[in-house]
Protein backbone atom coordinates (compact mmCIF):
# COMPACT_ATOMS: atom_id res chain seq x y z
CA UNK A 1 0.00 0.00 0.00
CA UNK A 2 1.23 3.48 -0.81
CA UNK A 3 1.67 5.13 2.61
CA UNK A 4 -1.15 7.19 4.05
CA UNK A 5 -1.58 9.11 7.27
CA UNK A 6 -4.63 8.71 9.51
CA UNK A 7 -6.13 12.05 8.50
CA UNK A 8 -6.00 11.24 4.79
CA UNK A 9 -7.32 7.74 5.30
CA UNK A 10 -10.16 8.90 7.54
CA UNK A 11 -11.16 11.56 5.03
CA UNK A 12 -11.15 8.99 2.24
CA UNK A 13 -13.44 6.51 4.01
CA UNK A 14 -15.58 9.00 5.89
CA UNK A 15 -14.33 8.05 9.36
CA UNK A 16 -14.25 10.07 12.55
CA UNK A 17 -10.84 10.02 14.22
CA UNK A 18 -10.57 9.55 17.96
CA UNK A 19 -8.51 11.97 20.10
CA UNK A 20 -5.75 9.41 20.73
CA UNK A 21 -4.76 9.10 17.07
CA UNK A 22 -1.27 10.26 16.11
CA UNK A 23 -2.33 12.16 13.03
CA UNK A 24 0.98 12.06 11.18
CA UNK A 25 1.56 8.33 11.74
CA UNK A 26 2.61 6.38 8.64
CA UNK A 27 0.14 3.71 7.49
CA UNK A 28 1.56 1.08 5.14
CA UNK A 29 -0.64 -2.02 5.38
CA UNK A 30 -4.07 -3.31 6.43
CA UNK A 31 -4.86 -6.37 8.56
CA UNK A 32 -8.03 -7.87 10.03
CA UNK A 33 -6.32 -10.25 12.46
CA UNK A 34 -4.89 -8.67 15.61
CA UNK A 35 -2.20 -11.36 15.64
CA UNK A 36 -0.82 -9.82 12.43
CA UNK A 37 -0.92 -6.26 13.80
CA UNK A 38 2.20 -4.16 14.05
CA UNK A 39 3.81 -0.80 13.27
CA UNK A 40 2.32 0.84 10.19
CA UNK A 41 -0.55 -1.65 9.98
CA UNK A 42 -4.15 -0.46 10.09
CA UNK A 43 -6.27 -2.94 12.05
CA UNK A 44 -9.81 -3.16 10.67
CA UNK A 45 -12.03 -4.59 13.41
CA UNK A 46 -14.63 -6.63 11.56
CA UNK A 47 -17.81 -7.88 13.24
CA UNK A 48 -18.25 -11.65 13.22
CA UNK A 49 -20.66 -14.39 14.17
CA UNK A 50 -18.48 -15.70 16.98
CA UNK A 51 -16.10 -12.84 17.75
CA UNK A 52 -16.11 -9.08 17.30
CA UNK A 53 -12.89 -7.55 16.02
CA UNK A 54 -13.49 -4.54 18.27
CA UNK A 55 -12.65 -6.77 21.23
CA UNK A 56 -9.10 -7.08 19.92
CA UNK A 57 -8.31 -3.41 19.31
CA UNK A 58 -6.24 -3.11 22.50
CA UNK A 59 -4.18 -6.13 21.45
CA UNK A 60 -3.55 -4.66 17.99
CA UNK A 61 -2.50 -1.32 19.46
CA UNK A 62 -0.21 -3.05 21.94
CA UNK A 63 1.53 -4.70 19.00
CA UNK A 64 2.16 -1.30 17.44
CA UNK A 65 -0.77 -0.68 15.09
CA UNK A 66 -1.21 3.11 14.87
CA UNK A 67 -4.89 3.03 13.84
CA UNK A 68 -7.92 0.78 14.26
CA UNK A 69 -11.00 1.11 12.07
CA UNK A 70 -13.97 0.28 14.31
CA UNK A 71 -17.74 0.23 14.22
CA UNK A 72 -18.30 1.81 17.65
CA UNK A 73 -16.55 4.41 19.82
CA UNK A 74 -13.94 3.05 22.22
CA UNK A 75 -10.62 4.04 23.78
CA UNK A 76 -7.51 4.02 21.63
CA UNK A 77 -6.31 5.37 18.28
CA UNK A 78 -9.51 4.70 16.36
CA UNK A 79 -11.25 5.69 13.14
CA UNK A 80 -14.98 5.24 13.77
CA UNK A 81 -17.23 4.22 10.85
CA UNK A 82 -20.77 2.88 10.55
CA UNK A 83 -19.74 -0.30 8.71
CA UNK A 84 -16.14 -1.61 8.97
CA UNK A 85 -16.68 -4.11 6.12
CA UNK A 86 -17.83 -1.38 3.74
CA UNK A 87 -14.99 0.84 4.96
CA UNK A 88 -12.47 -1.89 4.17
CA UNK A 89 -13.81 -2.13 0.63
CA UNK A 90 -13.76 1.63 0.13
CA UNK A 91 -10.26 1.87 1.57
CA UNK A 92 -9.04 -0.81 -0.85
CA UNK A 93 -10.77 0.84 -3.82
CA UNK A 94 -9.03 4.14 -3.13
CA UNK A 95 -5.70 2.49 -2.33
CA UNK A 96 -5.78 0.73 -5.70
CA UNK A 97 -6.54 3.98 -7.50
CA UNK A 98 -3.51 5.57 -5.84
CA UNK A 99 -1.34 2.61 -6.81
CA UNK A 100 -2.53 2.80 -10.43
CA UNK A 101 -1.56 6.46 -10.63
CA UNK A 102 1.84 5.88 -9.02
CA UNK A 103 2.68 2.71 -10.96
CA UNK A 104 1.60 4.05 -14.33
CA UNK A 105 0.94 0.71 -16.07
CA UNK A 106 -0.53 -1.51 -13.38
CA UNK A 107 -2.88 -4.21 -14.73
CA UNK A 108 -5.65 -5.77 -12.66
CA UNK A 109 -6.62 -9.30 -13.69
CA UNK A 110 -9.87 -10.60 -12.25
CA UNK A 111 -10.96 -14.22 -12.57
CA UNK A 112 -14.06 -16.13 -11.71
CA UNK A 113 -15.55 -19.57 -12.28
CA UNK A 114 -17.17 -22.44 -10.45
CA UNK A 115 -14.05 -24.62 -10.48
CA UNK A 116 -10.33 -23.95 -10.65
CA UNK A 117 -10.11 -20.28 -9.62
CA UNK A 118 -7.33 -20.68 -7.09
CA UNK A 119 -5.21 -23.05 -9.17
CA UNK A 120 -5.52 -20.78 -12.20
CA UNK A 121 -4.73 -17.72 -10.09
CA UNK A 122 -1.60 -19.40 -8.74
CA UNK A 123 -0.44 -20.42 -12.23
CA UNK A 124 -1.12 -16.96 -13.63
CA UNK A 125 0.76 -15.29 -10.78
CA UNK A 126 3.71 -17.57 -11.45
CA UNK A 127 3.76 -16.32 -15.05
CA UNK A 128 3.31 -12.61 -14.36
CA UNK A 129 5.89 -12.66 -11.56
CA UNK A 130 8.49 -13.38 -14.24
CA UNK A 131 7.49 -10.14 -15.97
CA UNK A 132 7.01 -7.72 -13.08
CA UNK A 133 6.09 -7.43 -9.38
CA UNK A 134 2.80 -9.23 -8.82
CA UNK A 135 0.24 -9.03 -6.04
CA UNK A 136 -2.03 -12.09 -6.00
CA UNK A 137 -4.79 -13.25 -3.72
CA UNK A 138 -3.63 -15.45 -0.88
CA UNK A 139 -5.27 -18.87 -0.72
CA UNK A 140 -8.90 -18.27 -1.80
CA UNK A 141 -9.32 -14.60 -0.89
CA UNK A 142 -12.25 -14.05 -3.26
CA UNK A 143 -15.02 -12.25 -1.38
CA UNK A 144 -15.80 -8.79 0.01
CA UNK A 145 -13.09 -9.29 2.64
CA UNK A 146 -10.49 -11.17 0.61
CA UNK A 147 -10.54 -8.94 -2.48
CA UNK A 148 -9.87 -5.71 -0.52
CA UNK A 149 -7.09 -7.40 1.47
CA UNK A 150 -5.48 -8.40 -1.82
CA UNK A 151 -5.67 -5.14 -3.78
CA UNK A 152 -4.65 -2.95 -0.84
CA UNK A 153 -1.18 -4.54 -1.08
CA UNK A 154 -0.48 -2.88 -4.44
CA UNK A 155 2.09 -0.08 -4.47
CA UNK A 156 4.01 2.07 -6.96
CA UNK A 157 6.19 -0.87 -8.00
CA UNK A 158 3.33 -3.28 -8.71
CA UNK A 159 2.88 -4.42 -12.31
CA UNK A 160 0.04 -6.94 -11.85
CA UNK A 161 -2.76 -7.43 -9.33
CA UNK A 162 -4.54 -10.79 -9.64
CA UNK A 163 -7.81 -11.24 -7.79
CA UNK A 164 -10.26 -14.11 -7.52
CA UNK A 165 -13.87 -13.02 -7.55
CA UNK A 166 -16.34 -15.52 -6.13
CA UNK A 167 -20.06 -15.23 -5.60
CA UNK A 168 -22.80 -16.82 -3.52
CA UNK A 169 -25.50 -14.67 -5.09
CA UNK A 170 -26.07 -12.30 -8.00
CA UNK A 171 -24.66 -8.81 -7.61
CA UNK A 172 -21.68 -9.88 -5.51
CA UNK A 173 -19.14 -9.86 -8.33
CA UNK A 174 -20.44 -6.45 -9.44
CA UNK A 175 -19.59 -5.10 -5.99
CA UNK A 176 -16.13 -6.65 -6.15
CA UNK A 177 -15.41 -5.10 -9.56
CA UNK A 178 -16.24 -1.68 -8.13
CA UNK A 179 -13.46 -2.23 -5.60
CA UNK A 180 -11.04 -3.56 -8.22
CA UNK A 181 -12.13 -2.89 -11.82
CA UNK A 182 -10.29 -5.49 -13.93
CA UNK A 183 -8.31 -4.64 -17.03
CA UNK A 184 -8.58 -8.33 -17.90
CA UNK A 185 -11.52 -10.51 -16.91
CA UNK A 186 -11.14 -14.29 -17.06
CA UNK A 187 -14.18 -16.59 -16.82
CA UNK A 188 -13.28 -20.24 -16.32
CA UNK A 189 -16.55 -22.12 -16.25
CA UNK A 190 -20.08 -22.40 -14.90
CA UNK A 191 -20.65 -25.43 -12.72
CA UNK A 192 -22.99 -26.35 -9.88
CA UNK A 193 -21.04 -24.82 -7.00
CA UNK A 194 -23.48 -22.73 -4.89
CA UNK A 195 -26.42 -23.82 -7.03
CA UNK A 196 -28.43 -24.03 -3.82
CA UNK A 197 -28.09 -20.26 -3.51
CA UNK A 198 -28.55 -19.41 -7.20
CA UNK A 199 -31.21 -21.92 -8.20
CA UNK A 200 -29.87 -22.71 -11.68
CA UNK A 201 -26.70 -22.77 -13.79
CA UNK A 202 -28.12 -19.95 -15.91
CA UNK A 203 -28.31 -17.78 -12.80
CA UNK A 204 -24.74 -18.74 -11.95
CA UNK A 205 -23.69 -17.73 -15.47
CA UNK A 206 -25.38 -14.34 -15.06
CA UNK A 207 -23.44 -13.82 -11.84
CA UNK A 208 -20.14 -14.78 -13.48
CA UNK A 209 -20.79 -12.43 -16.42
CA UNK A 210 -20.85 -9.52 -13.99
CA UNK A 211 -17.06 -9.68 -14.20
CA UNK A 212 -17.22 -8.60 -17.84
CA UNK A 213 -19.66 -5.78 -17.10
CA UNK A 214 -17.20 -4.48 -14.51
CA UNK A 215 -14.16 -4.31 -16.83
CA UNK A 216 -12.34 -1.04 -17.33
CA UNK A 217 -13.32 0.82 -20.56
CA UNK A 218 -10.43 -0.72 -22.53
CA UNK A 219 -10.68 -4.08 -20.79
CA UNK A 220 -10.17 -7.53 -22.30
CA UNK A 221 -12.41 -10.55 -21.76
CA UNK A 222 -10.80 -14.00 -21.60
CA UNK A 223 -13.44 -16.72 -22.09
CA UNK A 224 -13.54 -20.52 -22.00
CA UNK A 225 -14.82 -21.82 -25.35
CA UNK A 226 -15.34 -25.32 -23.94
CA UNK A 227 -18.19 -24.18 -21.70
CA UNK A 228 -21.34 -23.23 -23.66
CA UNK A 229 -22.55 -20.83 -20.96
CA UNK A 230 -19.21 -19.02 -20.94
CA UNK A 231 -18.92 -19.08 -24.73
CA UNK A 232 -22.30 -17.31 -24.90
CA UNK A 233 -20.83 -14.44 -22.86
CA UNK A 234 -18.80 -13.46 -25.94
CA UNK A 235 -21.92 -11.79 -27.37
CA UNK A 236 -21.87 -9.26 -24.53
CA UNK A 237 -18.09 -9.07 -24.18
CA UNK A 238 -15.98 -6.02 -25.02
CA UNK A 239 -14.25 -5.67 -28.37
CA UNK A 240 -11.03 -7.07 -26.93
CA UNK A 241 -11.55 -10.79 -26.52
CA UNK A 242 -9.21 -13.75 -26.04
CA UNK A 243 -10.72 -17.22 -26.15
CA UNK A 244 -9.19 -20.40 -24.75
CA UNK A 245 -9.92 -24.08 -24.34
CA UNK A 246 -9.64 -27.35 -26.23
CA UNK A 247 -12.26 -26.32 -28.75
CA UNK A 248 -11.00 -26.00 -32.34
CA UNK A 249 -12.08 -22.34 -32.45
CA UNK A 250 -10.27 -21.23 -29.30
CA UNK A 251 -7.44 -18.80 -29.93
CA UNK A 252 -5.30 -20.21 -27.11
CA UNK A 253 -5.90 -23.89 -27.65
CA UNK A 254 -4.74 -26.84 -25.61
CA UNK A 255 -4.21 -30.26 -27.13
CA UNK A 256 -2.94 -33.69 -26.12
CA UNK A 257 -3.22 -33.37 -22.33
CA UNK A 258 -1.77 -36.40 -20.61
CA UNK A 259 0.06 -37.64 -17.57
CA UNK A 260 3.75 -38.45 -17.67
CA UNK A 261 5.31 -41.50 -16.01
CA UNK A 262 5.29 -39.60 -12.71
CA UNK A 263 1.57 -38.83 -13.00
CA UNK A 264 2.19 -35.17 -13.72
CA UNK A 265 0.32 -33.17 -16.37
CA UNK A 266 1.83 -32.25 -19.71
CA UNK A 267 0.14 -30.75 -22.76
CA UNK A 268 0.60 -28.75 -25.95
CA UNK A 269 -0.66 -25.17 -26.17
CA UNK A 270 -1.04 -23.11 -29.35
CA UNK A 271 -1.74 -19.46 -30.08
CA UNK A 272 -3.75 -20.11 -33.23
CA UNK A 273 -3.90 -16.45 -34.26
CA UNK A 274 -0.12 -16.14 -34.16
CA UNK A 275 0.62 -19.62 -35.49
CA UNK A 276 2.73 -20.51 -32.46
CA UNK A 277 2.92 -23.82 -30.60
CA UNK A 278 4.68 -24.82 -27.37
CA UNK A 279 4.80 -27.69 -24.92
CA UNK A 280 4.13 -27.34 -21.19
CA UNK A 281 5.36 -29.79 -18.55
CA UNK A 282 3.95 -29.21 -15.07
CA UNK A 283 3.94 -30.88 -11.67
CA UNK A 284 0.14 -30.71 -11.50
CA UNK A 285 -1.86 -33.88 -10.91
CA UNK A 286 -4.82 -34.77 -13.12
CA UNK A 287 -5.82 -34.15 -16.73
CA UNK A 288 -8.62 -31.87 -15.56
CA UNK A 289 -5.94 -29.36 -14.53
CA UNK A 290 -5.11 -28.79 -18.21
CA UNK A 291 -7.89 -26.22 -18.68
CA UNK A 292 -6.45 -24.19 -15.78
CA UNK A 293 -3.04 -24.16 -17.49
CA UNK A 294 -4.54 -23.00 -20.79
CA UNK A 295 -6.65 -20.37 -19.01
CA UNK A 296 -3.66 -18.94 -17.13
CA UNK A 297 -1.65 -18.75 -20.34
CA UNK A 298 -4.53 -17.06 -22.16
CA UNK A 299 -4.89 -14.39 -19.46
CA UNK A 300 -1.12 -13.84 -19.46
CA UNK A 301 -1.15 -13.42 -23.25
CA UNK A 302 -3.99 -10.90 -22.88
CA UNK A 303 -1.71 -9.04 -20.47
CA UNK A 304 1.12 -8.91 -23.03
CA UNK A 305 3.15 -12.00 -22.10
CA UNK A 306 4.41 -14.18 -24.96
CA UNK A 307 3.22 -17.78 -25.36
CA UNK A 308 6.76 -19.07 -24.90
CA UNK A 309 7.47 -16.99 -21.79
CA UNK A 310 4.21 -18.23 -20.27
CA UNK A 311 5.11 -21.85 -21.01
CA UNK A 312 8.61 -21.44 -19.61
CA UNK A 313 7.24 -19.93 -16.38
CA UNK A 314 4.94 -22.94 -15.90
CA UNK A 315 7.67 -25.52 -16.35
CA UNK A 316 7.47 -27.77 -13.29
CA UNK A 317 4.63 -25.74 -11.74
CA UNK A 318 2.70 -27.57 -9.05
CA UNK A 319 -0.09 -26.60 -6.65
CA UNK A 320 0.90 -23.42 -4.79
CA UNK A 321 -2.08 -23.34 -2.42
CA UNK A 322 -2.65 -26.17 0.06
CA UNK A 323 -5.09 -29.08 -0.24
CA UNK A 324 -5.53 -28.85 -4.01
CA UNK A 325 -4.70 -32.07 -5.85
CA UNK A 326 -1.48 -32.49 -3.89
CA UNK A 327 0.09 -35.95 -4.26
CA UNK A 328 2.01 -36.95 -1.16
CA UNK A 329 3.95 -40.03 -0.05
CA UNK A 330 2.85 -41.23 3.38
CA UNK A 331 4.90 -43.18 5.93
CA UNK A 332 4.97 -46.86 5.09
CA UNK A 333 4.45 -46.35 1.36
CA UNK A 334 0.81 -45.31 0.94
CA UNK A 335 -0.01 -42.41 -1.39
CA UNK A 336 -2.33 -39.52 -0.53
CA UNK A 337 -4.14 -37.37 -3.06
CA UNK A 338 -5.16 -34.37 -0.96
CA UNK A 339 -7.91 -32.35 -2.63
CA UNK A 340 -9.63 -31.51 0.62
CA UNK A 341 -9.91 -27.75 0.32
CA UNK A 342 -13.38 -27.79 -1.23
CA UNK A 343 -15.77 -29.83 -3.35
CA UNK A 344 -18.55 -29.53 -5.89
CA UNK A 345 -19.91 -32.07 -8.39
CA UNK A 346 -17.42 -31.20 -11.11
CA UNK A 347 -14.30 -31.20 -8.95
CA UNK A 348 -15.44 -34.34 -7.12
CA UNK A 349 -15.78 -36.23 -10.39
CA UNK A 350 -12.36 -35.02 -11.54
CA UNK A 351 -10.67 -36.05 -8.30
CA UNK A 352 -12.25 -39.52 -8.27
CA UNK A 353 -11.30 -40.12 -11.91
CA UNK A 354 -7.74 -38.98 -11.33
CA UNK A 355 -7.35 -41.13 -8.22
CA UNK A 356 -8.64 -44.18 -10.08
CA UNK A 357 -6.25 -43.67 -13.00
CA UNK A 358 -3.18 -43.05 -10.86
CA UNK A 359 -3.94 -45.97 -8.58
CA UNK A 360 -4.38 -48.30 -11.54
CA UNK A 361 -0.97 -47.31 -12.85
CA UNK A 362 0.70 -48.26 -9.59
CA UNK A 363 -1.59 -51.26 -8.90
CA UNK A 364 -2.90 -49.80 -5.67
CA UNK A 365 -6.25 -50.02 -3.94
CA UNK A 366 -8.20 -46.75 -3.85
CA UNK A 367 -9.54 -45.62 -0.49
CA UNK A 368 -11.83 -42.68 -1.28
CA UNK A 369 -12.61 -40.51 1.75
CA UNK A 370 -15.47 -38.34 0.52
CA UNK A 371 -17.31 -35.64 2.44
CA UNK A 372 -20.34 -33.48 1.77
CA UNK A 373 -20.56 -31.10 -1.17
CA UNK A 374 -22.30 -28.10 0.36
CA UNK A 375 -24.58 -25.36 -1.00
CA UNK A 376 -26.27 -27.61 -3.56
CA UNK A 377 -29.78 -26.93 -2.27
CA UNK A 378 -32.48 -29.21 -3.63
CA UNK A 379 -30.00 -31.00 -5.90
CA UNK A 380 -27.85 -32.15 -3.00
CA UNK A 381 -29.22 -35.69 -2.59
CA UNK A 382 -29.15 -36.41 -6.31
CA UNK A 383 -25.64 -35.04 -6.79
CA UNK A 384 -24.27 -37.04 -3.87
CA UNK A 385 -25.88 -40.21 -5.20
CA UNK A 386 -24.33 -39.46 -8.59
CA UNK A 387 -20.91 -39.29 -6.94
CA UNK A 388 -21.50 -42.69 -5.36
CA UNK A 389 -22.40 -44.22 -8.71
CA UNK A 390 -19.33 -42.64 -10.29
CA UNK A 391 -17.11 -44.10 -7.58
CA UNK A 392 -18.57 -47.51 -8.37
CA UNK A 393 -17.95 -47.13 -12.11
CA UNK A 394 -14.37 -46.06 -11.43
CA UNK A 395 -13.76 -49.22 -9.44
CA UNK A 396 -13.18 -47.61 -6.05
CA UNK A 397 -12.44 -50.51 -3.72
CA UNK A 398 -13.18 -48.79 -0.40
CA UNK A 399 -15.43 -45.82 0.22
CA UNK A 400 -15.43 -43.79 3.44
CA UNK A 401 -18.40 -41.41 3.47
CA UNK A 402 -18.01 -38.55 5.94
CA UNK A 403 -20.86 -36.50 7.42
CA UNK A 404 -24.64 -36.80 7.37
CA UNK A 405 -24.96 -34.58 4.30
CA UNK A 406 -22.89 -37.03 2.27
CA UNK A 407 -24.98 -40.15 2.94
CA UNK A 408 -26.24 -40.00 -0.62
CA UNK A 409 -22.79 -41.10 -1.78
CA UNK A 410 -23.23 -44.38 0.06
CA UNK A 411 -26.73 -44.75 -1.37
CA UNK A 412 -25.52 -44.17 -4.91
CA UNK A 413 -22.63 -46.58 -4.50
CA UNK A 414 -24.96 -49.28 -3.17
CA UNK A 415 -27.38 -48.92 -6.10
CA UNK A 416 -24.42 -49.28 -8.47
CA UNK A 417 -23.42 -52.57 -6.92
CA UNK A 418 -20.70 -51.64 -4.43
CA UNK A 419 -20.77 -54.26 -1.63
CA UNK A 420 -21.93 -52.99 1.75
CA UNK A 421 -18.67 -54.18 3.30
CA UNK A 422 -16.73 -51.78 1.07
CA UNK A 423 -18.63 -48.70 2.26
CA UNK A 424 -18.46 -47.16 5.72
CA UNK A 425 -19.95 -44.06 7.25
CA UNK A 426 -17.98 -41.71 9.49
CA UNK A 427 -19.82 -38.92 11.33
CA UNK A 428 -17.13 -36.28 10.95
CA UNK A 429 -13.42 -35.54 10.66
CA UNK A 430 -12.62 -36.09 14.34
CA UNK A 431 -10.69 -39.32 14.87
CA UNK A 432 -10.82 -40.24 11.20
CA UNK A 433 -7.08 -39.89 10.58
CA UNK A 434 -6.31 -42.42 13.33
CA UNK A 435 -8.94 -44.73 11.88
CA UNK A 436 -7.34 -44.52 8.44
CA UNK A 437 -3.88 -45.19 9.84
CA UNK A 438 -5.08 -48.38 11.43
CA UNK A 439 -7.09 -49.65 8.45
CA UNK A 440 -4.92 -48.81 5.42
CA UNK A 441 -1.61 -50.21 4.26
CA UNK A 442 1.35 -49.33 2.07
CA UNK A 443 -0.42 -50.37 -1.14
CA UNK A 444 -3.34 -47.99 -0.66
CA UNK A 445 -4.02 -44.85 -2.65
CA UNK A 446 -6.00 -42.51 -0.38
CA UNK A 447 -8.14 -39.72 -1.83
CA UNK A 448 -9.44 -37.08 0.62
CA UNK A 449 -12.09 -34.75 -0.81
CA UNK A 450 -14.95 -32.68 0.60
CA UNK A 451 -16.26 -29.16 1.08
CA UNK A 452 -14.13 -26.97 3.31
CA UNK A 453 -16.70 -26.95 6.09
CA UNK A 454 -16.38 -30.72 6.52
CA UNK A 455 -12.83 -30.12 7.79
CA UNK A 456 -11.43 -33.09 5.91
CA UNK A 457 -8.34 -30.98 5.36
CA UNK A 458 -7.56 -31.67 9.00
CA UNK A 459 -7.50 -35.38 8.19
CA UNK A 460 -5.09 -34.77 5.32
CA UNK A 461 -2.88 -32.57 7.49
CA UNK A 462 -2.79 -35.23 10.18
CA UNK A 463 -1.83 -37.97 7.75
CA UNK A 464 0.86 -35.80 6.18
CA UNK A 465 2.06 -34.68 9.59
CA UNK A 466 3.26 -38.19 10.27
CA UNK A 467 6.20 -37.37 8.02
CA UNK A 468 7.50 -34.70 10.42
Amino acid sequence: MIPWNPVGLATAIGAELGPEVVRDAVLTDVVIDSRAAGPGKVFVALPGRRVDGSDFVAEAVAKGSPLAVVGRPMPGPIAWVDDPVAALGHLAELALRRARVAAGDLKVIGLTGSVGKTTTKDLLARITAQIGPTVAAEASFNNRIGVPLTVVRADRDTAFVIVEMGANHEGEISRLTRIAPPDIGLVLGVGKAHIGEFGSRKAIARAKSELLAGLTPQGTAVLNMDDPLVRAMAFGAPEKLVTFGFDDMARIRGTRPGLGPDGRLRLTVADQDAGLVTHVHTALVGRHMAINVVAAMAAAIAAGVSLFDAAEALEGAGPASPHRMALRDLPGGALLLDDSYNANPESMAAAIGTAARLAKRSRRRVVAVLGEMRELGGESQGEHERVGRLAARQGIERLVVVGAGARGIATGAATAGVPAAAVEFWPGAEGLADHLRSTTDKQDFILVKGSNGTELWKVADSLIGDQC
